[in-house]
């Protein structure tokens, strides 16, 4: 218990610190297509879950943990994926294509460091290659981290909408690491749930700070390390036990690519405002509560709409870890189900399950 509060503590005091003494550059853009607040916010909410997961590393080894050094050289081979985002927030000229590089030097560095591959995904063909060619293993993993680094990126558009999603996705990691009495897995999962704890309190719902794209990435790349280091670790684990458990985000990112090229006809590097959460914004939220409340609380309302698509995943993922063909059918589900939900509301056909709490809650307001 004491390295998990000393993770929330140091994240959320660095909040509290760069909210204080932060300077103009540090503070997130109000323009663009893909912003949703009109407040003055600062973008460094990576620098504090940073500081959180040097401090718990430093704890570990001065009290003898024996997974200690494993602590560290996760946090070095995070380092190019945290500070190419980093840049990003501080200069805002950083390019999407060059914080995915970034991203994939991390996964390379994850491999030399920790020895981090797949070598199965239980796709026989794809399996064969995996564990007789490791060169495409290792490529293969680090476009992997890339992809699920910039996913979680995408998915951080509201008050607390990507630190709420992953917070439930760390403590379904810590609760499988346990079962498996893996407790590298599970301080490493824990630590990372409690400095993101630290760091919910002041986004949401008031959104004084944001993850910004080095927090985005950094948790993206250890989401999806921490869901290679389970499968790698332990046989029994499906590989499609991570795969659901961020299919939220991944399909997000994977339908928003598939959206841009196919149907418009755009570049799938170029931001649009038409993701399913912005749509839930828009389309959902605005439309039923307007003015009523101020611009950060409307903004924050969209958030559990994204939490429960989560559960949607994590529940069956938690329930099915060493079940291949479960996971495989809820993946397909859920992506129908997203799939489905999402053409409803882009035709104004939103399903009234969605609206009722909000009818209820303006109801309420009046």
């Amino acid at each position: 218990m004491f390295y998990l509060l000393l993770a929330f503590l140091s994240s959320f005091l660095a909040c509290y610190f760069l909210l204080k003494f932060s300077t103009q550059r540090a503070l997130d853009h109000t323009e663009g297509v893909q912003k949703f607040h009109s407040w003055r916010a600062v973008r460094l909410g990576g620098v504090a879950l940073m500081i959180s997961l040097i401090t718990s590393c430093i704890a570990f080894y001065l009290s003898g943990k024996d997974f200690a050094k494993e602590y560290l050289l996760v946090i070095l081979s995070s380092l190019p994926v945290f500070l190419g985002g980093l840049a990003e927030d501080l200069t805002k000229k950083v390019g999407p294509k060059s914080r995915l590089f970034m991203a994939f030097i991390s996964g390379i560095l994850a491999f030399l460091l920790l020895g981090a591959h797949l070598t199965r995904i239980d796709v026989p063909i794809l399996d064969f290659v995996l564990s007789n060619y490791l060169i495409f293993s290792v490529l293969f993993t680090s476009f992997a981290l890339a992809g699920v680094s910039n996913a979680v990126n995408i998915i951080d558009g509201f008050n607390g909408l990507a630190s709420g999603v992953l917070i439930i996705s760390f403590l379904a990691y810590a609760y499988v690491s346990y079962l498996l009495g893996d407790f590298f897995l599970l301080y490493l999962s824990l630590t990372i749930t409690f400095a993101l704890i630290g760091f919910f309190f002041w986004n949401f719902p008031f959104g004084y700070i944001f993850l910004g794209d080095g927090g985005a990435y950094l948790l993206g790349f250890l989401a999806g390390l921490l869901g290679v280091l389970v499968v790698e670790r332990h046989p029994e684990v499906s590989p499609w036990f991570p795969f659901l458990l961020l299919l939220y985000p991944i399909y997000e990112t994977i339908f928003s690519i598939l959206r841009r090229k196919l149907l418009r006809g755009f570049s799938p590097f170029q931001p649009d405002a038409i993701h399913l959460h912005t749509l839930i914004y828009k389309r959902i939220v605005i439309k039923h509560i307007g003015n009523l409340l101020p611009t950060f609380l409307t903004n924050s309302l969209t958030s559990p709409y994204l939490w429960f698509m989560t559960f949607i995943c994590v529940i069956p993922a938690v329930l099915f870890w060493n079940r291949t063909i479960f996971l495989v059918l809820f993946s397909i589900l859920f992506m129908l189900f997203y799939t489905w939900l999402y053409f409803r509301i882009v035709r104004f056909k939103t399903p009234e399950f969605l609206t009722l709490p909000l009818k209820i809650l303006k109801e309420r307001l009046q």
